[in-house]
């Protein structure tokens, strides 16, 4: 056995399935970590780089699909296994949810997966692994936009998602720098405006997640 210090994510909403995988993976030598879904993977990530994924594809808040296609923009040279149970999926199929490969859970047994993550981590992966990763700027610019009554709002893209949302109410700092949370993974997104303090956005009715604005420590 080729023991290993890698570390390796495993991303999955079912509790004993992450208990089981951190055990044969640990057996393997492998360091594990686990997240319930994509959000807190995205989370695991801001902290810690794995030199492999391994995600399932359904789940919730954010699913595999959306968080591996994530994953290939943000970390291009990553390798990434996919992992389900409701889907049925070919292994050629893996590049369409930006995995290099896939497992079927229930239908393999655990050496053809371990098999699979030697391949991917110590061999070239067979994609091309230099194009630019997407990263939108640690400060951006808030964008102006519409919404759907014509009323005036602001526009970010999450650095960790890469979801666009839309904050309401700004009011400006000594600086111009504020910060917002995502709604929907709840990082940090840094940003300038150029709204003057007295001029308010309007109320976006669609947006219901908890916003908070403050200056920038």
């Amino acid at each position: 056995m080729q023991n290993s210090t890698a570390t390796i994510l495993f991303v999955d909403d079912d509790a004993a399935m992450r208990e089981v995988m951190a055990l044969i993976l640990g057996e393997e030598g492998f360091e594990v970590i686990t997240a319930g879904d994509g959000v807190e993977a995205l989370a695991e990530l801001r902290r810690n780089l794995p030199d492999l994924i391994i995600s399932d594809l359904h789940m919730p808040r954010m699913s595999g699909i959306e968080f591996l296609s994530v994953v290939r923009r943000r970390f291009p040279a990553m390798p990434a296994i996919a992992v389900s149970g409701a889907y049925d999926l070919s292994q050629s199929y893996a590049a369409g949810v930006m995995a290099d490969a896939f497992y079927p859970k229930g239908q393999s047994h655990p050496d053809e997966l371990i098999d699979a993550i030697r391949q991917l981590m110590y061999k070239p992966l067979k994609r091309p692994t230099n194009y630019h990763p997407c990263q939108p700027p640690k400060v951006q610019s808030a964008r102006y936009g519409q919404d759907a009554r014509g009323a005036s709002l602001l526009l970010l893209t999450c650095t960790d998602c890469l979801r666009a949302f839309s904050v309401a109410n700004v009011s400006g700092s000594e600086d111009g720098d504020l910060h917002a949370h995502c709604p929907s993974c709840g990082a940090l997104v840094q940003f300038t405006c150029d709204v003057a303090p007295s001029v308010p956005i309007s109320e976006v009715p669609t947006v219901e997640p908890r916003v908070q604005l403050g200056r920038v420590a």
